[in-house]
């Protein structure tokens, strides 16, 4: 089967690979003294669950993100693009510590790329 007749979600790997990865990724995230801050007082078990949740879903998984509205989350938190970019460097980082090929790598980026407004408080109405 091609890759275009599978989600992103399962070209990644499904649920046991994306929840690895977030894990790690917030390996890298925690010792960023400029990501750190963000994290504070925040249960990570309850984090990564949320943020695999959340990706599963942003990745056309069958997994439905039932967390809160990203903007309502992340709005007045000072995260700006700077963070962002960070931030997904990370996960970009733990998808090729988990042997993703580098276009995949691409192509989920590209996915979460497309809620960086509703995070940084960029967004336009119509997110």
């Amino acid at each position: 089967m091609s890759d275009d007749l599978n989600s992103l979600y399962e070209r990644l790997g499904g649920q046991e690979k994306l929840a690895k990865i977030v894990f790690d990724m917030y390996q890298g995230v925690l010792a960023d003294e400029d990501l750190a801050p963000f994290f504070e007082n925040v249960p990570m078990d309850r984090l990564n669950r949320m943020n695999t949740e959340f990706i599963a879903s942003a990745l056309d998984g069958p997994i439905r993100y039932t967390g809160a509205e990203l903007v309502a989350v992340h709005s007045g938190r000072g995260i700006q693009r700077k963070h962002f970019s960070a931030f997904v460097s990370y996960l970009a980082e733990a998808m090729r510590n988990n042997g993703v090929e580098e276009r995949l790598i691409d192509d989920v980026l590209g996915r979460v790329a497309m809620y960086a407004g509703k995070i940084t408080g960029d967004a336009n109405i119509d997110g």
